[in-house]
C-alpha cells in the first residue's frame, strides 16, 4: 500500500469510527425526523423551531440548534424557554429544557392570533436561492 491509499483509508474510516463511538438510538432518529417534519410544516412556529433545536442538541449538533433558537427568539421574543435554551447553548451547556412543548398552543389557534396583529417581517425559515439573471 502506498501513502495515498493509507490516507484515503483513514479518511474513509474516520467518520465510521466516530459514528460507531456515538451511535444515535433509533428512537432519537425517529424523534429528530418527526421534529424536522413538524418544522417544515410550520417554519414560523416557535414550538416547532424549539422542538427541532432540542432534537439537534440530543443528536450532537449544537451549532444548528443555536441558529434555530436565535431565529425562534426573533419570532417570539416573549418565550423565556427559548431564550433560556439559547443562553445555555451559547454558554457551552448541552442541557436544554422542553417545557414549552408541553404548553404549546394548537396550530389553528396560533395562526388565528397571528393573523390579527401586523408585525415586522420575520426571518426566512431557510436561505432563498439567488435569483437568476
Amino acid at each position: 500500500m502506498n501513502l495515498k491509499s493509507i490516507c484515503l483509508a483513514v479518511v474513509l474510516a474516520l467518520p465510521a469510527g466516530i459514528a460507531a463511538a456515538a451511535p444515535v438510538p433509533a428512537q432519537a432518529r425517529t424523534e429528530l425526523e418527526a421534529a424536522r417534519a413538524w418544522y417544515w410544516q410550520h417554519p414560523y412556529q416557535p414550538e416547532a423551531i424549539n422542538r427541532l433545536a432540542l432534537q439537534l442538541v440530543k443528536a450532537g449538533d449544537a451549532g444548528a440548534a443555536i441558529v434555530l433558537l436565535e431565529r425562534a427568539a426573533r419570532i417570539a421574543p416573549d418565550r423565556e424557554d427559548i431564550r433560556a435554551n439559547l443562553q445555555r447553548l451559547r454558554a457551552g451547556s448541552r442541557r436544554v429544557a422542553d417545557v414549552g412543548l408541553l404548553e404549546a398552543e394548537p396550530v389553528a389557534g396560533r395562526q388565528e392570533a397571528s393573523a390579527e396583529v401586523s408585525e415586522p417581517a420575520l426571518p426566512a425559515p431557510w436561505p432563498l436561492p439567488a435569483a437568476s439573471p
